[in-house]
């Protein structure tokens, strides 16, 4: 075979050269060929829609800024609630330490409960109890905390006026979980400020020492209690709760036995009926008396209330009551200017109300709501209303 001469070979060149130059590459654009033509992209995206998607974002941008500005003023009382709640802490070890020196031992061993056989509304009567902080929560010894209250009520007849309530308590494991140390007392400063309308502290706020009697029977529960309420007027105070169930309701009757030296011998008995409806509702009734050596007669009240779980750490609840006196030894009012009318023995006050009450921002952060309508005799059964605000600290266990 022969080889192809170079007159055919420069032939195909030619052939080759012309058939590239027929055919153009396509054009790809580039950042570098300059602008690219304008197209008509209404057709394909509405400018109103981008203009809201365009707001959108800014909006949600804006958010997450607040939000990482809350975040890290939040740190820092989160690093405050931290430290209060290890200095409560510490202060509790130490004075059980010193203590337990004291009684020639180093440790003991946690007091030993005897089980409940407890019932379908048991458990959420105690959530709601630790949810408001009623006295039976207040009255237990397992835990240490401190709580700050603070906040203004506004009374149709009396004005606007502002609370403020501390509640402390320390915990003493080596004791078997016996001894408790208090600031307030949940019997008689239930409703007293610490601090006055005029800045000083109030000297009448209980401060002492409470011990548990150890579960001689069963579901009874027992304390005995000692302090000051002020310096010239030491208390004692003794408490017993029994719990018991009927079928769907649990029965809580409470005694307490109170003496003073200025207010000398007070007692009092409180009876509990509580009912679960639901998951998330319960219906009590309280039945009050008391009685007190330097008034005449007796003192009763009854509350019919209902509770509902809406949500985490969150409640609410509305009640009516009725408070009422068997001997009448003081018809005037606390405000001069208002006129009274002649007070009988009998039922004084109705009262209807409901509260609500939520963890916000943390889980020990709590607001609480109290708005109510009163019907006094002494202001001729006419309606008073009354509303409560209150911001509520925790510290300690949870």
């Amino acid at each position: 075979m022969k080889k192809p001469g170079p007159v055919y070979l420069f032939f195909l060149f030619l052939l080759a050269v012309s058939l590239s130059a027929q055919v153009e590459p396509p054009a790809f654009p580039s950042v570098f060929d300059g602008p690219v033509p304008e197209c008509n992209c209404s057709a394909l995206v509405n400018e109103v829609n981008v203009h809201r998607a365009l707001n959108v974002t800014d909006w949600k941008m804006y958010l997450l800024e607040e939000q990482g500005w809350f975040e890290s003023s939040m740190e820092y009382i989160d690093a405050f609630h931290a430290d209060v709640t290890q200095k409560v802490h510490v202060f509790s070890a130490n004075a059980d330490q010193k203590l337990s020196s004291w009684g020639g031992r180093e440790t003991k061993k946690k007091r030993r409960r005897v089980p409940r056989d407890g019932n379908a509304s048991e458990g959420l009567s105690d959530y709601f109890d630790e949810l408001f902080h009623d006295d039976t929560y207040l009255y237990k010894g397992e835990r240490s905390y401190l709580i700050l209250r603070g906040g203004a009520e506004y009374n149709k007849e009396e004005g606007w006026k502002f609370l403020n309530n501390i509640r402390f308590a320390m915990k003493l494991p080596h004791t078997q979980e016996q001894l408790q140390i208090f600031v307030g007392d949940p019997l008689a400063d239930k409703d007293k400020d610490v601090i006055s309308e005029n800045g000083q502290i109030n000297e009448t706020t209980g401060v002492g020492a409470r011990y548990f009697l150890p579960d001689f029977l069963r579901d009874v529960k027992a304390s005995v209690s000692a302090g000051f309420r002020g310096l010239t007027n030491p208390f004692t105070q003794g408490r017993i709760e029994y719990r018991m169930n009927f079928y769907d309701w649990l029965i809580r009757p409470v005694q307490y036995v109170d003496y003073s030296v200025k207010r000398l011998f007070y007692e009092e008995t409180d009876l509990y009926f509580d009912r679960r409806i639901s998951k998330e509702e319960l219906v009590r009734l309280q039945l009050q008396r008391s009685t007190e050596t330097e008034r005449e007669g007796m003192a009763y009240m009854t509350s019919l209330s209902y509770f509902n779980s809406l949500g985490f750490r969150a409640g609410f609840r509305t009640f009516v009551s009725a408070s009422g006196r068997t001997v009448v030894d003081n018809p005037q009012s606390a405000d001069t200017n208002v006129t009274t009318v002649e007070m009988t023995p009998g039922i004084y006050r109705y009262s209807i109300g409901l509260g609500w009450k939520q963890a916000f921002a943390r889980r020990w952060i709590f607001y609480e709501i109290i708005p109510r309508i009163d019907y006094d005799m002494q202001y001729d059964w006419q309606p008073n209303y009354v509303c409560q605000f209150w911001l509520e600290l925790y510290f300690g266990d949870t």
